[in-house]
């Protein structure tokens, strides 16, 4: 909905063409459920522009008699009992908020223009809202936070709402470089295998309501699925969010410099984990799809990268019984 800067959001037109090819969309492609994934930048800037936009998809999937569903990646900074009633009357399904450790941790890297923390007024947020959506908290993990994940848990083990919500653990990763290896700032999938064990045994310890149970994956994300795109505030469209802003990966643009045909047959839905030796024989491809496309694309072997479920499955299925 905004810019990686939040300087920018869909304009009128934007959010008009926005409609007319869902609409055009539903027709041409005989579509039966509408998924939408609000992101940003941060998507509650722009609270007034995203309700409206959601009132109008929601109309148009009641007068085609289609399903629709809403999401949210957001960082909760704006976050009030007053907009998440809203967001769930409008069919929002679970806004994730992502959190960077512990208080000292998460404030050292979001902070306000004036330099001030965020991590107390996010977690009240939390607390007021999460009875009225269900909100996932996604907690980032690299070299340099780690060391924080403790006293972060520990903070989280004593809030009356950790049962309300649910966490989750996940490597940063540099997509750029085809994934990180461990001389950099983040955590090569390898060795985070081994990390994210430890982290959900001290989170099951602070009787944590945590989610990381491997599910059949047959794609591994929207990015290699038909008839999905993601659309920048100018309009551009690209197949990967973490490709937004890259020139390089544009697929075509909103107002209908594409065809969803043209968009189905790029490289993207050409992608497929069967191509590879490695992943034909590997045990735990049901799980993983194949792992992140744009990671393959970037990485030096241009080969799918492996996720951590290759080197701790029998570890993590053991701490889940």
């Amino acid at each position: 909905m905004t810019s990686k800067s939040g300087k920018s959001s869909f304009s009128q037109k934007i959010q008009n063409e926005i409609l007319t090819f869902i609409e055009e969309s539903i027709k041409k492609l005989n579509i039966k459920r509408i998924v939408v994934n609000w992101t940003g930048g941060e998507p509650l800037l722009e609270f007034k522009k995203i309700t409206i936009l959601m009132e109008r998809i929601n109309l148009i999937a009641d007068e085609n008699k289609i399903n629709v569903a809403h999401f949210m990646v957001s960082n909760g900074y704006l976050l009030t009992v007053e907009r998440a009633k809203i967001l769930s009357e409008l069919g929002v399904q679970r806004i994730q908020i992502t959190i960077d450790g512990s208080k000292a941790s998460h404030d050292q890297r979001r902070i306000l223009a004036n330099k001030e923390g965020t991590f107390d007024k996010i977690m009240k947020n939390i607390e007021h809202s999460c009875d009225f959506i269900h909100i996932m908290l996604r907690t980032n993990v690299d070299l340099n936070n780690i060391q924080s994940m403790d006293e972060y848990m520990e903070y989280m083990g004593g809030q009356i709402f950790k049962k309300k919500v649910s966490i989750y653990f996940s490597a940063t990763t540099e997509y750029s470089a085809g994934g990180c290896v461990s001389n950099s700032s983040c955590y090569a999938n390898k060795d985070f295998s081994k990390v994210i064990l430890k982290l959900y045994e001290k989170a099951l310890e602070k009787n944590l309501n945590i989610s990381y149970y491997p599910q059949y994956e047959p794609v591994a994300c929207a990015a290699i699925a038909a008839n999905s795109i993601v659309i920048q505030p100018d309009g551009d469209i690209q197949k990967c969010w973490n490709t937004v802003g890259n020139n390089e990966y544009l697929v075509g643009h909103i107002s209908g410099s594409f065809s969803m045909d043209q968009l189905n047959s790029n490289r993207w839905l050409d992608y497929s984990p069967y191509k590879f030796e490695k992943c034909r024989s590997c045990n735990v491809l049901p799980l993983c799809g194949g792992g992140c496309a744009q990671q393959a694309f970037e990485s030096e072997e241009k080969q799918p990268v492996c996720r951590e479920f290759k080197y701790n499955l029998e570890e993590m299925l053991e701490s889940n019984l």
